[in-house]
């Protein structure tokens, strides 16, 4: 698998399920505030929560403690959805990266939404399956690619998402070197020696849990040339 992260997630359909949800939907909902660095545990199955604004990490956990990032939420992204509908309950951790407002919404209003509005199931659907071609993009990480690509996709793909219009100077924030780490299969050590390395080509900087990409462009075009090798 190498395909362009460009080429799955339209940009276009994007923007209209993240307007949909915090345009649409927010108003029927009850607001929460958290501060930068709380971290919360969600048993979820007959809510959604919008992320309304901020950057919320979400993880997997199991009874060890050792924890298993899946995604990260920016405003208009929602968490909920594949219970809701499947009516099967799961527990998330949530990091919450920066200051953020999450909107919880009952599922007995999204179904009466659902229902005067039948077109809305294509938001739902469309942020079910931006997380399934995520999870799929994992997968593809850890069995085809080498250590050193999984660092720069992993870049690549957080930069893209977060900030798609923008090239140059792109922040990726809020992941420590253990973080990512755990969710790409590498040793914090591992990962730490990536970005060294990356740094003293001059594709990144780095400054505590700040990565800046100096150009994506640049880092796309290593990312090739080490596929090659």
């Amino acid at each position: 698998m190498n395909k362009e992260y460009s080429t799955i997630f339209d940009l276009k359909k994007q923007n209209n399920m993240r307007n949909f949800f915090l345009n649409t939907l927010t108003p029927y909902g009850s607001n929460f505030f958290y501060h930068k660095n709380n971290i919360l545990c969600l048993d979820i199955i007959n809510s959604i929560y919008i992320l309304a604004s901020g950057e919320v990490q979400i993880s997997l956990c199991e009874e060890s403690g050792n924890e298993q990032l899946i995604y990260t939420l920016s405003p208009g992204e929602i968490l909920g959805e594949f219970e809701i509908f499947s009516g099967i309950s799961e527990n998330y951790i949530l990091h919450f990266v920066t200051d953020s407002k999450l909107c919880k919404i009952n599922k007995d209003k999204i179904d009466q939404l659902l229902l005067t509005n039948p077109c809305s199931y294509s938001y739902f659907i469309h942020s079910m399956s931006r997380k399934y071609h995520l999870a799929i993009f994992q997968l593809s990480f850890n069995k085809f690619y080498m250590t050193e690509e999984r660092v720069l996709e992993f870049l690549i793909r957080i930069a893209t998402s977060r900030n798609p219009q923008k090239q140059k100077n792109v922040e990726v924030s809020g992941y420590t070197h253990e973080n990512i780490g755990n969710t790409l299969n590498i040793s914090r050590i591992g990962v730490t020696n990536i970005l060294k390395k990356l740094q003293d080509k001059k594709l990144i900087t780095i400054k505590r849990k700040l990565i800046t990409i100096l150009a994506i462009s640049q880092l796309k075009s290593y990312r090739k040339s080490i596929k090659k090798r």
